[in-house]
């Protein structure tokens, strides 16, 4: 892993960003939608290419806008961004994926779409390289941190999570691959908070995108993985323990809560010891 980058992000550039990360995506999203209403029945393979193509771009709208506003720039640089963080990274990766996996194995009562396992690899690489995961370098690598100079840890993980979940509204629209027209976007946007503080407690701790991209991608794919673990995202338990979920979101929720402060805590000493 490299040294830890030295960008810092800034509250003035927060508007910026959001101006160029939603222009980004909802403009890919908006022509995707279009693109789908203009051949709804059985349109040819070359068209769901390109629409897909279209459609997968707009989720690199975060990872853009970081890097514009920031003004990272050249290969070294960006890689320095998006692969630097401390000592412990990976085993801070490990206790949050770990806390994770087994919150969602004993809810599903270690139930899993087979189909999902058989392809767990590749879709892994793909939420991690093209979507899902791809977005960290904005959320918690620029606007999480540029929001605590402004607020608090929990409001600016609130703030975050709120703006996340606006981000992806348009896919409520967008139903060519996955249809959320029956999710309930309200509750999305609470999950979409509690999430924020998981990752936001993880970049915390280890100032690690990648960390958070490969944490993002595996929340992403082990929610399809286990069954009843979707559903019971929209409060419906008929084939998940609530329980086990509502717990175990609990204590990591609580643990990062307690990680984050502590962190801070450690930050602030050394930063005062430097100074004396």
């Amino acid at each position: 892993m490299t040294k830890e980058t030295i960008i810092k992000p800034q509250a003035k550039l927060i508007w910026p960003f959001l101006a160029w990360n939603f222009g980004w995506t909802w403009g890919f999203l908006l022509t995707a939608i279009l693109l789908k209403n203009l051949w709804l029945e059985n349109p040819p393979t070359a068209y769901l290419v390109f629409e897909g193509i279209v459609a997968s771009l707009a989720f690199f709208g975060p990872l853009v806008a970081s890097l514009i506003v920031l003004k990272v720039k050249g290969f070294n640089a960006i890689f320095s961004f998006i692969f630097s963080g401390r000592k412990g990274t990976w085993l801070y990766l490990l206790i949050f994926s770990g806390g994770m996996a087994a919150t969602f194995a004993l809810a599903a009562g270690g139930r899993i779409e087979g189909s999902i396992l058989a392809g767990f690899v590749g879709s892994f690489l793909y939420l991690t390289i093209m979507a899902g995961g791809i977005e960290e370098p904005g959320w918690r690598g620029f606007l999480q941190p540029a929001l605590e100079q402004k607020f608090s840890f929990p409001l600016a993980s609130a703030i975050t999570g709120i703006i996340w979940a606006v981000w992806h509204l348009p896919l409520w629209f967008y139903d060519r691959v996955a249809d959320r027209s029956q999710d309930p976007f309200l509750i999305y946007m609470v999950f979409c908070i509690i999430l924020s503080v998981w990752l936001a407690a993880l970049y915390k701790k280890t100032k690690s995108v990648i960390a958070c991209d490969i944490f993002h991608a595996l929340y992403d794919i082990l929610v399809a993985l286990f069954i009843g673990i979707s559903q019971a995202y929209n409060l419906d338990f008929s084939q998940a323990n609530p329980l086990f979920f509502l717990g175990g979101i609990a204590v990591l929720t609580l643990y990062s809560i307690y990680l984050w402060y502590r962190t801070d805590k450690e930050e602030k000493y050394l930063s005062d010891g430097n100074k004396e």
